[in-house]
């Protein structure tokens, strides 16, 4: 008994010694908590909406102003069809809406009136809330409020609401879930395996060889890319295979390879020094999982992978925009959903090219001063 209890206190002393431990075991439920808390949300409210009003009048207004009171949707103005799909493509908007010329006037004559709407299917829970945000067009409460009555001409007991629907669903038309998840599970499939290789410094630390790289005649930074490029490689045969898998069993469309291929080479690299980044921080490997973890939890709920992120409260969104994910995501779903090109995407290449960069120095800057 007195063996075990020395035992026992000598673990708690190791812990104790070990502040990095104590903080990453207290930090991570903190995350957790905040992150289920806050910003996790399946209902999305102020979806935006591209209008283009042809009609220019009181009851087109009407039609606005009730798509902001009822739906709970931002209304932007635009001019064209084309300029409506321009927004949809690029992700300024989730929706479009035309409002036809002639409108007020059949009103009048109680006619119905056909408005197209136009709604961006490349994610599915986005789609739907839109979709039930654009209803109050056609509820009751439109037709009260849009059908007025002549007393000298009363209206026929029955007569049709005055805004019909006709819905173009682009770039997922069936809504399925698989072309929604699967270009962003790509993205945690390599960010798992390149994060978990990139252990490899730390195990160096403790095995004690990293003396012995150090003697050698190479630079820090020959010394970490030399060490970082085999799996970097490794991560591409991965993505090379999930992709491949996606495509023949899923049939997920690829409407562009080459912009993936320079994408992932980037989104790899961008990886590979967030990991010699992390490992210059951890003295340990058990540090340096709790370290990846930090990093996975929020690229896993916060990236748009799951949760859109127009769900997250404002003041959680810049740690969205802050995850290499979230550029991963927004551009592969581009490419296999929507058909962009790499000059429509180049923010998300311009992201990760600054996460590769700006990981490098302070690796490099952590690793001298570790040499120092």
């Amino acid at each position: 008994m007195r063996a075990f209890k020395a035992m026992v206190r000598k673990e708690f002393l190791h812990i104790r010694r070990d502040p990095q431990l104590i903080g990453f075991v207290l930090g991570l439920p903190v995350l957790l908590l905040i992150l289920f808390g806050y910003a996790l949300r399946l209902k999305v409210d102020n979806l935006t909406v591209a209008v283009w009003d042809d009609d220019h009048n009181f009851f087109s207004d009407q039609v606005k102003d009730r798509l902001q009171r009822k739906g709970r949707l931002i209304v932007i103005d635009v001019t064209s069809e084309a300029e409506i799909k321009g927004h949809l493509q690029s992700g300024a908007a989730r929706m479009g809406l035309h409002i036809p010329k002639g409108f007020a006037e059949r009103l009048a004559n109680n006619q119905q009136t056909s408005f197209r709407l136009y709604v961006d299917g490349s994610m599915p829970t986005l789609a739907q809330a839109g979709m039930y945000g654009a209803s109050v067009l056609t509820d009751e409460g439109a037709a009260e409020e849009l059908l007025t009555d002549d007393p000298d001409h009363p209206s026929p007991p029955y007569r049709k609401p005055p805004i019909k629907i006709e819905q173009e669903i682009l770039y997922n038309p069936d809504l399925r879930d698989s072309d929604f998840f699967l270009p962003g599970t790509i993205g945690i499939v390599i960010m798992v395996v390149v994060l978990q290789l990139t252990a490899n410094l730390v195990r160096e630390r403790e095995q004690g060889t990293m003396e012995q790289l150090l003697v050698t005649p190479m630079t820090p930074f020959a010394l970490i890319t030399g060490k970082m490029i085999p799996y970097g490689l490794i991560g591409a045969f991965d993505f090379v295979v999930v992709s491949v898998l996606a495509k023949l069993v899923f049939n997920l469309p690829f409407k562009s390879v080459l912009p993936v291929v320079v994408l992932a080479a980037l989104f790899i690299l961008a990886l590979l020094m967030i990991g010699a980044f992390l490992s210059t921080i951890a003295e340990t490997q058990v540090q340096h999982g709790f370290l990846i973890v930090f990093v996975l939890i929020p690229s896993l709920l916060m990236s748009g992978f799951v949760f859109p992120i127009e769900a997250i409260p404002g003041w959680l969104q810049p740690v969205a925009w802050s995850l290499p994910m979230t550029y991963f995501v927004e551009a592969i779903r581009g490419f296999t959903l929507k058909g962009t090109t790499m000059l429509e995407e180049w923010r998300n290449f311009a992201a990760l090219a600054g996460f590769m960069v700006g990981f490098t120095v302070l690796s490099l800057a952590r690793f001298r001063k570790q040499l120092a």
